[in-house]
């Protein structure tokens, strides 16, 4: 059966559950800097060198290995960072760094740097080839920076090796099967680390935002000005613990929460994507489609039993494949993020729920391909998956200190998100498996930051989002001690400058970044 590869692994496909999972490095190097964290830990690290703090960044024309189709005037170069900020005089990596220029250059307030988040993407493509163009009076403003962090897309790749084994598609059911995938895990994360270099050790959230301090004093800002999305705005929290007074105008965009451990997070994915599977019940009572069930609840019961059916013994696919919980979890989650529609869905889960006939997801696949053309990826395409799902693991398990450790904690921590989750439990738990095997220490613990000193920053959430929950914005909007917090009515992921785009958050933000007026404590969008 040609279903689209599951990753155990930490991957796109499931952000939801990693994208959330943050937590506050105390490890790494600042400048001058020297603020305490929320326990009182002092920070500071040995002053920058004048050679990482003096240098002059050599503006080009970007190439195509930046992006094939660069925006008129765009420019990008490069400034080099230690690897490690504890040890300033030791190995650095070069970060690529892109620019276009204020389109109102005589009233040009600065720099505005952009994090598309991940972890795992680069931002210096996103601003050359226009895909991230702010709001239109921030673009006339404002030179909009963009930056690739360390260790990924252009800033020194960290890399595995090719014949690295693979990791099992389905989740593992005994303890031979978990100890196997632990075993498998570990020799391909030690593989990774030894083809990355000394880079990996230090791709922390808390060493990023370190970069984006010597990029601010580069390009000769007074303040950083900046614009985080998803994971980028955790990016965001930890500039503005380290480097409280250079906060300049912020926004932070699809929040992440840094209180929220990584078992934390995922029990908060599991219950929002139960809750979009109860929504998506709740449409089919509406719409009259009965197939699944009369009721929301009976809908909910259908396939609450047909997922622990396929856990005892899986459905045989026409090919011999078998179709799995971990399969149906895969299309649930598809359609929860918005890969494939619920209508689309529906008609193969009736079929296969009612009847035992899986065919239907191989059309899903196959209208889904004919959709997206189903092209074969290019070289350079495939590198920038595989570092980009490497990256997302490097960064979350340097980040967070609470996976599970042994194959009997995860068997166990997947029984019990199973049983918050039948649908989704044993999958999302698996996903941990990377940071369980991680060969490197995790350096960050889960903590609220409450940016003591800084300006106020503007917190922006769409209603439903299924990656960041609004409740993540809430809950830090509470946590710092200034801030303003933007609600979009509606279902996305990162609400500001996007599509379709809203001309109220769009002015709103704008307003902010512009002339500084903040929307007030909770203001809301419904457009």
């Amino acid at each position: 059966m040609p279903t689209p590869r599951r990753s155990m692994a930490m991957s796109a496909g499931l952000l939801a559950v990693t994208t959330m999972v943050v937590a506050v490095c105390g490890a790494g190097g600042a400048a001058a800097s020297r603020p305490d964290d929320a326990k009182g830990r002092s920070t500071a690290v040995p002053v920058l060198p004048a050679r990482f703090t003096q240098q002059k960044v050599q503006w080009t024309a970007c190439g195509t290995d930046v992006t094939p189709k660069a925006v008129p005037g765009a420019q990008c170069g490069w400034v080099k960072v230690p690897v490690d900020y504890a040890a300033p005089d030791g190995k650095t990596v070069s970060l690529r760094v892109s620019r276009v220029q204020a389109k109102d250059h005589s009233r040009r307030l600065g720099s505005l740097f952009f994090n598309p988040g991940g972890p795992g993407a680069g931002g210096a493509a996103d601003v050359a080839n226009g895909n991230w163009q702010a709001g239109e009076r921030a673009r006339a403003r404002y030179d909009l920076v963009g930056f690739d962090p360390r260790g990924i897309a252009g800033s020194g790749q960290i890399k595995c090796p090719d014949g690295v084994a693979e990791e099992p598609e389905n989740p593992p059911r005994t303890a031979s099967e978990a100890e196997k995938t632990f075993a498998d895990a570990t020799r391909r994360a030690r593989a990774c680390q030894k083809a990355s270099g000394a880079v990996l050790a230090h791709m922390d959230s808390v060493s990023v935002a370190r970069d984006l301090e010597v990029l601010r004093t580069v390009l000769g800002d007074a303040k950083l000005n900046y614009t985080g999305v998803s994971y980028g705005t955790f990016i965001g929290q930890q500039y503005m613990k380290l480097f409280p007074g250079k906060v300049g105008r912020m926004v932070l965009d699809g929040v992440v929460n840094p209180a929220a451990d990584l078992r934390q997070v995922a029990r908060l994915d599991l219950k929002t994507s139960d809750d979009a599977v109860r929504r998506y019940a709740h449409d089919l009572v509406a719409r009259g489609d009965d197939r699944l069930g009369a009721t929301t609840d009976e809908i909910l019961r259908r396939l609450t039993t047909f997922a622990k059916g396929l856990y005892r013994k899986p459905l045989q696919a026409a090919g011999g494949e078998e179709f799995t919980d971990a399969d149906l979890s895969m299309y649930l989650g598809m359609a929860v993020s918005g890969e494939v529609s619920w209508r689309r869905l529906t008609t193969a889960l009736v079929s296969a729920a009612l009847h035992g006939d899986v065919t239907g997801f191989d059309r899903l696949d196959a209208e889904a391909a004919g959709e997206s053309g189903d092209e074969e990826p290019t070289p350079q395409e495939e590198r920038t998956e595989e570092n980009e799902s490497m990256s997302m693991s490097a960064v979350l398990c340097l980040d967070s200190p609470s996976a599970p450790k042994t194959p009997k904690q995860m068997l166990d921590t997947a029984d019990a998100f199973a049983r918050q989750s039948p649908l989704f439990g044993r999958s999302y738990a698996w996903q941990m498996i990377d940071c369980a095997t991680w060969p490197i220490a995790p350096t960050g613990t889960a903590e609220p930051v409450k940016g003591s000193g800084a300006a106020p920053v503007l917190l922006v959430s769409y209603t439903d989002d299924q990656l960041t929950p609004l409740a993540n914005a809430r809950a830090v909007h509470g946590q710092l001690d200034r801030s303003s917090l933007l609600i979009r009515k509606g279902q996305g992921h990162a609400a500001y400058a996007s599509e379709p785009p809203s001309t109220c958050t769009d002015r709103a933000v704008d307003s902010y970044l512009v002339g500084g007026k903040l929307p007030g404590k909770v203001a809301g969008c419904s457009r």
